[in-house]
């Protein structure tokens, strides 16, 4: 793996893979040909409040992802960048009115 990211002339496309597991966030930066240039990988906080219960929170979620995306691109000039695909395992955020991501209690009495 070169230590520099100018990649022959510097003009070479670059492609972003994230996935979210149910344990971690992923990212890689590609080229178009495949090489995986760089990758990186930040466990995700698990809560366990009760027998059977487990949370995650979306804005811990969205703190890993980009994270991840900002240490795979540092020094890359960002229009070297295509695309971003995105995977993940989890569920849908739902949004409060002032757009925080609201909590879904399994025993319907979320506050």
């Amino acid at each position: 793996m070169a230590t520099s990211f100018e990649y022959g002339d510097g003009s070479q496309s670059l492609y972003i893979g994230v996935d979210v597991g149910t344990s971690s966030v992923r990212a890689a930066l590609v080229t178009k040909s495949g090489e995986i240039l760089r990758t990186s990988e930040i466990p995700i906080e698990i809560h366990n409040p009760s027998s059977n219960i487990y949370q995650q929170f979306s804005d811990n979620i969205w703190d890993a992802v980009c994270s991840r995306v900002r240490s795979i691109t540092c020094g890359i000039n960002p229009r070297r960048v295509k695309s971003i695909g995105f995977d993940a395992t989890c569920s849908s955020v739902f949004l409060d009115s002032e757009l925080m991501p609201l909590s879904i209690c399994p025993r319907g009495t979320d506050g």
